[in-house]
């Protein structure tokens, strides 16, 4: 496991094109709304959630459901570690919703990791919810899926490739194909790899993002501390990517919102929420204009998408991170574990 930072700063906009595997053009079908993604300095910034595959035997009165990959198909999950492969369920339209498998509240579902059609590893799972709303006149430019519920499934891909995630609702079956990357492939930190030193913006060093904090009620607590001092001082953190006023995802949860809350169960941690538009205001909010360009917490990071929570031990080593959405009780799981150390 990688103990050297996995990228410069530099490297956001160096990447060589990646090679688009095979199940990039099978899920290029049923695709429900992904955003526009970021564009930045030139470089192309694929939104998070991908589009939908589903498969299932025709014996069944029931059709499977719809599932979506909540997290970047471009080189993000990576062999050989257990890490975090969320998916959702989408809702289908009212008029099939009563011929779709979809699972109760609190139901239990089977996630299988399959390699061809050997069963790697399986898990049953309840379904997370996540409530959304968006105040009246922002962020009007992006779409949303039906989110139904979403499944923080964990699980090691062995070798780099293309894996399946069969997902059974009452015996039917959904497929969710899943890539991962060699380490060396990956430039976004990963587990087990040391984040760079760097310092992110704060309320008296905005280090020159104009909109520091872009929620919508006001700037949230997490502007206090740089990340440079916090590793200084040789204390855990929690670095929260995420820009809420300009998400350009299929779906984003209010995650700064939630983190909030959590914090408020598992008080007195480093907390960090950094902005990805540096210069937002300067184009109205048109984060697809060409001079925008994203935030320096964002370039050290390498980050090609948002939103993503890291945990940090105190020196700076990743821990884990948890990509795109999660509700308060995934939040205060992470925040107790940085609490312990």
């Amino acid at each position: 496991m990688p103990t050297e930072p996995v990228h410069t700063s530099d490297d956001l906009f160096s990447q060589a094109p990646m090679t688009r595997r095979s199940f990039l053009s099978r899920s290029a079908s049923g695709a429900v709304g992904v955003g526009a993604g970021w564009v930045a300095r030139g470089a192309a910034f694929t939104a998070i959630s991908a589009p939908l595959l589903a498969a299932c035997g025709s014996d069944t009165p029931l059709e499977p459901a719809n599932v979506a990959a909540m997290f970047s198909p471009d080189r993000v999950l990576v062999a050989g570690m257990e890490q975090r492969i969320p998916f959702a369920i989408i809702a289908p339209s009212p008029e099939v919703r009563d011929q779709t498998a979809l699972p109760d509240e609190d139901e239990t579902i089977t996630v299988a990791l399959m390699s061809g059609d050997e069963e790697l590893d399986s898990v049953d799972m309840v379904g997370r919810l996540v409530a959304h709303d968006h105040v009246e006149g922002t962020a009007d430019d992006h779409q949303h899926a039906d989110l139904l519920r979403y499944y923080p499934a964990r699980f090691t891909m062995p070798e780099p490739g293309i894996y399946d995630l069969v997902v059974s609702i009452r015996g039917v079956e959904s497929t969710l194909p899943v890539q991962a990357f060699d380490a060396n492939e990956v430039f976004i930190p990963i587990i087990g790899s040391t984040l760079e030193v760097f310092d992110t913006p704060t309320f008296d060093n905005p280090d020159g993002v104009d909109q520091l904090c872009t929620r919508i009620e006001g700037p949230c607590p997490f502007h206090e501390n740089s990340y440079a001092d916090i590793v200084a001082a040789g204390r855990p953190s929690a670095i929260l990517v995420a820009t809420p006023a300009y998400c350009s995802t299929a779906y984003c949860g209010p995650v700064v919102d939630t983190l909030m809350e959590a914090a408020e169960e598992v008080p007195g941690l480093d907390i960090i929420h950094a902005e990805v538009y540096a210069n937002a205001l300067e184009f109205g909010g048109n984060f697809t204009a060409p001079g925008i360009e994203v935030s320096p917490t964002v370039q050290a990071m390498g980050l090609h998408f948002e939103p993503s929570l890291f945990l940090l031990d105190g020196g700076g080593t990743v821990i884990d991170r948890i990509d795109n959405v999660f509700d308060i009780g995934e939040a205060v799981d992470a925040l107790k574990v940085l609490d312990s150390l």
